[in-house]
């Protein structure tokens, strides 16, 4: 059996957030994957609304009440993500923000394997540490609206850059589409689509170099 056959593939945990499964997050999330998977990567699609996530933190939950429980639908998502290469989150925006369902599973998935006292420490997470993070997001906003608002560099700033600086991620990529509403143009949503597939081909590519560096 030669090194290649050896070697595990690079696993792709792509977590979305929307509750319309014809929605065009639901059809990122599709042509992520797949192409992904023409690269011979893995990819495990967890549709939040789906699987019915619970996206309310308990009390027990919170780092202030350390030691907590951690429940069993927790403990599954950490699991998939511990076996993960590339965190990828899909979702639009709405009102200025994430959808309520990816800032529970923040709170209570990332939350879990957080501590107050590592405001204050180096410390690198078993379950996050080295990963790749990916933000694929829309909105009904325009571009030029979004940049004029602030609210693209406030997200990157506050969700992505924020979550990188804490969980020690490798490596965070952004990739936004504006304009998307119902109705829109059968060209503008081939030219988002086609923009997802050569972000997530760049992903493969980056994060199956660096897993070749690290083993040679």
């Amino acid at each position: 059996m030669t090194d290649t056959q050896q070697r595990s593939p690079v696993r792709h945990l792509v977590i979305l957030g929307h509750p319309d499964p014809g929605s065009f997050s639901h059809a990122v999330a599709s042509r992520y994957a797949e192409v992904a998977r023409a690269n011979y990567q893995m990819v495990e699609i967890r549709d939040l609304y789906a699987v019915g996530f619970d996206p309310l933190l308990k009390d027990i939950e919170r780092p202030q009440r350390r030691p907590g429980v951690c429940g069993p639908d927790v403990r599954h998502e950490i699991d998939l993500i511990e076996q993960s290469d590339v965190i990828a989150f899909v979702y639009p925006l709405w009102f200025g923000t994430p959808p309520a369902i990816i800032k529970g599973y923040i709170d209570r998935v990332f939350g879990a394997a957080f501590l107050l006292s590592d405001l204050s420490r180096e410390r690198n997470f078993g379950s996050f540490a080295g990963k790749s993070l990916c933000l694929f997001t829309s909105s009904a906003s325009t571009g030029q609206w979004l940049e004029e608002q602030g609210i693209m560099s406030s997200l990157q700033q506050s969700f992505g850059r924020y979550l990188e600086s804490i969980f020690k991620f490798s490596d965070t990529y952004y990739s936004h589409a504006a304009s998307v509403v119902d109705g829109m143009s059968e060209a503008l949503a081939y030219q988002h689509l086609f923009d997802v597939g050569e972000k997530a081909r760049a992903i493969c590519a980056e994060v199956a170099a660096t897993r070749h560096h690290a083993e040679i």
